[in-house]
């Protein structure tokens, strides 16, 4: 039987100041725009987000004009999440879900182009992509994510295929209903945090961004993947870590 596989996908990077998305930090930092394929031994694919939406080839302010105050890109037509996934020799029309860590622009952009896909999100994270005042300051946009695909709504921890294998996380805090994904590989187990952690350090000193839903539920959410990292021996996979990005492998091979 095929392995249980996990691909990372680079679907291109945003650059901000760092103390835009972290409290205190100076500089400026380079931000992997990641999405994931798992491929399932049944052959069933997955993704969890989408990547950027193809508008940003031309800039940020092309899809997101409030948005380009904070961000610029670096993303052309290569780097969408259809021709990552075509790079792995993977049809597009054939992904069978999406699971969304959440719907902010950088997560779910790519969601047109995986036409067939379920897709799986918390249940007050669909809520909140479609709070008016939130859609009005570019925190949400609908026309990224609600699409007509088929969407499960699902409240707290859910598991994927039934098996135990890959199953969704809640770690509510970024956003009302952020979630992460375990990924239970022969290796040993692996979670994609998502925005819950940005990248590592962000854990390491508990470091939290100037804006959100819920900083005590999110200082709550980063104990909890922390916790297992070091009582479960789970390996963390964050968010938008350049440093840990660069030493993935991100060839179809990918972790198993």
């Amino acid at each position: 039987m095929t392995q249980l596989r996990l691909v990372p996908l680079e679907c291109g990077w945003l650059s901000t100041s760092a103390s835009s998305v972290v409290a205190g930090l100076n500089g400026n930092v380079d931000l992997p725009i990641p999405s994931w394929l798992v491929v399932h031994p049944s052959g069933q694919t997955l993704l969890f987000d989408t990547g950027l939406h193809d508008d940003l080839v031309n800039g940020v302010s092309a899809r997101y004009p409030l948005m380009a105050r904070q961000f610029e890109s670096r993303f052309n037509a290569d780097d969408n999440v259809s021709a990552r996934l075509e790079n792995v020799d993977v049809d597009p029309s054939s992904v069978d879900k999406i699971v969304f860590s959440h719907l902010h622009f950088d997560h779910c952009g790519g969601t047109a182009l995986v036409p067939n896909a379920q897709i799986i999100v918390q249940r007050s994270e669909w809520q909140s992509g479609h709070h008016s005042k939130l859609i009005e300051y570019e925190v949400y946009k609908p026309d990224d994510f609600d699409l007509g695909h088929d969407v499960l709504q699902i409240e707290g921890q859910h598991d994927v295929f039934g098996d135990g294998s890959v199953l969704c996380l809640p770690t509510p805090g970024h956003t009302a209903g952020h979630q992460s994904l375990r990924v239970n590989l022969g290796s040993g187990p692996v979670v994609l945090t998502g925005d819950c952690v940005y990248w590592e350090e962000v854990l390491e000193k508990m470091l939290l961004p100037p804006f959100g839903f819920d900083h005590e539920m999110q200082l709550s959410s980063m104990g909890y993947l922390k916790a297992l990292r070091d009582e479960q021996g789970c390996k963390l996979l964050f968010g938008h870590d350049e440093a840990q990005w660069a030493d993935l492998d991100r060839s179809s091979k990918g972790l198993t």
